[in-house]
């Protein structure tokens, strides 16, 4: 890693820090005991939790920028055992939204004044889920268009080097 990813690395871990510290301070006053995750959701609304959802985002695209970069810097096209793994582990977050809305359709979703079951309860939850899982969609979009990519080169390449 250079000295510019190192850097931005330090400035959105520490864009993390008071999010965590105003969820720890009110679980300590209210008791750890009593739902803590409460109050990560309601924090997430407040400026503690845009600055740690931006500092996520941040993280996470310096950490996909320097996995481009250290792939374009090397000289073979190849898929590694890592690739795989971050390949699959892309497609979670849509299979927990997708659980999350069939959890909607058969428990039920309220919105405003009414309760919603069946197709309309899933539709809603994936739709509320969905915005509080949109950054992440995107790039984990990224990341498997790019892996695809990366194994197309890969077998267009084993396939020249053994029609040789």
């Amino acid at each position: 890693m250079n000295k510019v990813e190192k850097i931005l690395i330090g400035v959105f871990g520490v864009g993390t820090i008071p999010y965590f510290m105003q969820c720890i301070r009110k679980g300590m006053r209210y008791g750890f005991g009593s739902g803590m995750m409460r109050y990560f959701k309601s924090e997430l609304i407040t400026l503690h939790g845009a600055l740690f959802a931006l500092s996520v985002i941040g993280l996470i695209t310096v950490f996909i920028v320097h996995a481009i970069i250290k792939r374009k810097k090397r000289s073979e096209v190849r898929i590694t055992k890592a690739d795989k793994i971050w390949f699959a582990i892309s497609f979670l977050p849509v299979i927990l939204l997708l659980l999350y809305g069939l959890y909607g359709a058969a428990t039920g979703v309220n919105f405003l004044w009414s309760s919603y079951y069946g197709i309309d309860g899933f539709m809603l939850a994936v739709i509320f889920g969905g915005i509080l899982i949109l950054p992440v969609l995107p790039l984990c979009i990224i990341w498997q268009i790019i892996f695809l990519v990366t194994r197309h080169k890969a077998k267009k390449a084993e396939a020249a080097v053994k029609s040789e």
